[in-house]
């Protein structure tokens, strides 16, 4: 054979080698993209050498080279994948029935919310405050929580009264408490307040237990000033309220001011005194006030004269006679 010559049936052979493979280049690749699909569709196990098995994930190769993929792969078995997201707003995803909430049961109908009923003290003035009080614990009550004027915010404590709160007596008043009331919470217990009760024990005849004592103002008015107008004029319900609730036989007025108030007068109190006035039903003997008397000692038998005056109004029997007393006489009693 000629050196220069082609051989072939080496010709023959390498075509041969070439074609096959090609081929199987080309049959590697076809089974490569099938297996592709059925991943893609879910469809991982193949059936070979008589048993279904999982195959190695493929990864794309280039013509001629198929290798498994050397991360083992963590999910067997994969889910399908979603569809891809259309363009636009994004619907909320349907919550499955095992995922809700259960629906909260149904809420008994509710009751209108009930309005308390206001204490005494939390009305809108003080006529509207004493005319809730039922009785004198109520109103002293009231009167302790008053912040109506602005003695409310001077006084040490309140001063009610003192004494028997029983009906058909006698009921002091005077104008307003001092300094010792004020210490104390109890009406008429320095030096007038001394005087006023020999009145009561040695002159009267009784303790002063059985009587009743108060004033106008329920508040210490700072320095001992006159009590002012607009005080008193706040303060007048608690007295009014205190009256209907003690229904005493007779008011003894001590002094100008208690005496113009409850009168309801500008006369001075040398003209109110020496009478008797009515005033709602009730009976007012003005005399002088105690702290005036230790100023004016002179002044202590017309004071006896008024207190005489009240006895008889009550129908107390005067000291010394053991028998009540024939009461006010005609002309004795003033209209007010």
């Amino acid at each position: 054979m000629n050196p220069t010559e082609p051989d072939h049936r080496s010709l023959i052979q390498g075509g041969a080698l070439i074609q096959g493979t090609l081929i199987q280049g080309t049959l590697i690749r076809s089974l490569h993209r099938h297996l592709l699909r059925r991943r893609t569709m879910g469809q991982r196990r193949i059936f070979v050498g008589g048993s279904i098995q999982d195959p190695a994930p493929l990864r794309e190769t280039t013509a001629g080279e198929s290798r498994p993929n050397p991360r083992p792969d963590p999910h067997p078995v994969a889910t399908p994948q979603a569809a891809p997201r259309a363009a636009g707003p994004v619907a909320a995803w349907p919550r499955t029935a095992a995922a809700q909430a259960p629906p909260l049961p149904p809420s008994a109908p509710q009751e209108p919310a009930r309005t308390a009923p206001r204490t005494p003290t939390e009305a809108v003035s003080p006529s509207e405050v004493a005319a809730k009080c039922l009785s004198l614990e109520q109103l002293r009550g009231a009167v302790a929580g008053c912040q109506a004027c602005s003695l409310g915010q001077t006084r040490t404590q309140t001063v009610f009264a003192d004494g028997s709160a029983q009906p058909g007596g006698i009921f002091f008043v005077g104008e307003a408490p001092g300094a010792d009331e004020d210490r104390t919470g109890v009406p008429f217990v320095g030096k007038a307040g001394q005087l006023l009760t020999d009145i009561i024990n040695k002159g009267m005849g009784l303790r002063r237990d059985q009587v009743t004592i108060a004033n106008v103002l329920k508040c210490r008015p700072p320095g001992n000033r006159d009590p002012l107008p607009e005080e008193k004029e706040l303060c007048t319900p608690f007295l009014d309220r205190q009256i209907e609730l003690v229904q005493p036989a007779v008011i003894v007025a001590l002094g100008t001011h208690a005496a113009q108030h409850l009168l309801g007068t500008n006369a001075p109190i040398s003209a109110l005194r020496g009478q008797i006035h009515a005033r709602k039903g009730l009976q007012v003997v003005p005399t002088f006030h105690p702290a005036f008397l230790l100023r004016n000692p002179e002044r202590k038998r017309d004071c006896w004269l008024d207190i005489q005056l009240a006895m008889k109004a009550a129908n107390l029997p005067l000291p010394g006679s053991g028998k009540p007393s024939a009461g006010p006489q005609a002309g004795e009693i003033q209209s007010s």
